[in-house]
């Protein structure tokens, strides 16, 4: 079962879950609210929880569940109905995969931003291990999004030559990504001696383009 079809499923177990919470609503006139309250909180807390893990919590409709839970209100919870049905559209249709590559490469620029104002004040030591997390997370990232399974221990080089193996990235690209691998190895074994400046710079060009490319 891939990551979508967990999605799926587990949206479907949320709104199967929400005519019972709905049919606890009691309204006594301008008053009203859930009887059954834990049943209420635990589907809010559960709908939020894999709201934000989709869209991320800073997007629009993690921020209208938040509101509509702050409701508290029959209302509040069909709004949050509604943005669940046409999440789970939306998954069925492609379209959360593309939301979450580019929530990934948002965060991944925002890792290179701050490596690049490290980079001008001389701080080479932090712009590396920045730099080298994001070029191991992409290529792990790559093999996933390529169905290449039991990557995620594995060394950097290795990971590399299954994806050129595949035909995923070609020699020139696997070339550029093994020339990394002494500064990879340094930076995460604090060996700061070892890292030069040019070869962070060189690895902070190669990154955006890297991906862009692969959109991961």
């Amino acid at each position: 079962m891939d990551e979508s079809e967990k999605l799926l499923k587990t949206i479907d177990n949320l709104l199967q879950k929400s005519p019972e919470v709905e049919q606890s609503w009691y309204h006594s006139g301008m008053e009203g609210w859930f009887k059954n309250t834990t049943a209420y909180e635990s589907l809010m807390t559960e709908i939020l929880s894999v709201v934000t893990y989709i869209y991320g919590f800073g997007h629009p409709n993690s921020q209208r569940v938040i509101n509509a839970y702050n409701q508290e209100s029959l209302k509040g919870l069909k709004i949050v109905k509604g943005i669940l049905e046409g999440t789970r559209n939306n998954i069925e249709n492609g379209l959360i995969a593309e939301i979450t590559e580019n929530i990934t490469i948002n965060i991944k620029t925002d890792f290179l931003n701050s490596a690049q104002e490290f980079i001008k004040i001389n701080e080479k030591d932090p712009a590396a291990v920045l730099g080298c997390v994001v070029l191991e997370d992409s290529l792990k990232k790559l093999a996933k999004k390529n169905k290449i399974e039991g990557v995620q221990n594995k060394e950097m080089s290795v990971v590399a030559n299954l994806l050129l193996s595949k035909k995923i990235i070609d020699k020139s690209t696997h070339s550029s990504i093994l020339s990394f691998k002494n500064l990879r190895n340094a930076a995460f074994h604090a060996q700061w001696d070892e890292i030069s400046l040019e070869s962070v710079k060189l690895l902070l060009t190669f990154l955006p383009i890297f991906i862009n490319r692969f959109k991961v």
